[in-house]
């Protein structure tokens, strides 16, 4: 016969967990808030070493034509923060984390990455789209998706996929320089067209410490880019 304490213990059980489960959610929630305020605070200093201004959110139109780029097309619930900016050899210049979501409910996810933006006056860039190349993206190319490959650079084709309206102009901008650039730094991510372009990591936020080294690192694919022009 089981006992008459069983049905208490067993609510007892249960409003522990939920207690446990609710108090751990709230401790999770805390600790990245603060850590996300650190965050702030030390990219606040990492602007004033720069000599730049410094937003903790700015809007999606602080940047023009934001939409036609297609890291910023994709997903919803999009936002920029800890926005830094001013200018690099003469160059608008520009750092900030960008964070969008894809997907609902279980299918959820937050793509979070570090950007860095340059905007030339005197460039004038096809629009174009660089991502390393994976296993589902050399599957259907294989069916007709573009991926314009260089067969001088079969490093390079093999781990990026490269796309954009105008291929013939493309290819004109990827000089053998630029192509082993990116050979040499594999993982980058790059979208362009007119005088913008944005360089990032896919999924990456760079560590405050790490911000100075990645935008010097940037101007010199800026360089590449602006030599073509």
């Amino acid at each position: 016969m089981d006992s008459p304490l069983f049905p208490v213990v067993l609510v007892l059980f249960f409003v522990l967990f939920f207690v446990l489960l609710i108090g751990g959610l709230i401790v999770a929630t805390i600790v990245s808030r603060k850590r996300e305020q650190e965050r702030t605070r030390m990219l606040t200093g990492t602007a004033t070493m720069f000599g730049w201004q410094f937003s903790e959110v700015a809007g999606l139109n602080w940047i023009p034509n934001l939409e036609t780029f297609p890291l910023f097309s994709h997903g919803h619930s999009k936002e920029i923060r800890n926005a830094m900016y001013g200018e690099m050899e003469g160059v608008k210049t520009a750092v900030f984390d960008y964070k969008y979501v894809t997907g609902q409910g279980k299918n959820r996810q937050t793509h979070n990455q570090s950007v860095v933006y340059f905007e030339p006056r005197d460039l004038n860039l096809p629009h174009f789209s660089l991502r390393p190349e994976g296993v589902m993206h050399k599957l259907i190319s294989a069916f007709g998706y573009q991926d314009i490959d260089f067969g001088q650079r079969p490093t390079f084709s093999s781990r990026y996929l490269l796309r954009g309206p105008d291929e013939p102009a493309i290819r004109t901008l990827f000089s053998d320089a630029l192509l082993g650039f990116y050979e040499m730094n594999e993982g980058s991510s790059t979208d362009g067209g007119g005088n913008q372009l944005f360089i990032f990591r896919q999924n990456y936020r760079l560590p405050p410490q790490e911000i100075q080294a990645y935008v010097n690192w940037a101007l010199q694919l800026k360089r590449l880019f602006s030599n073509r022009w």
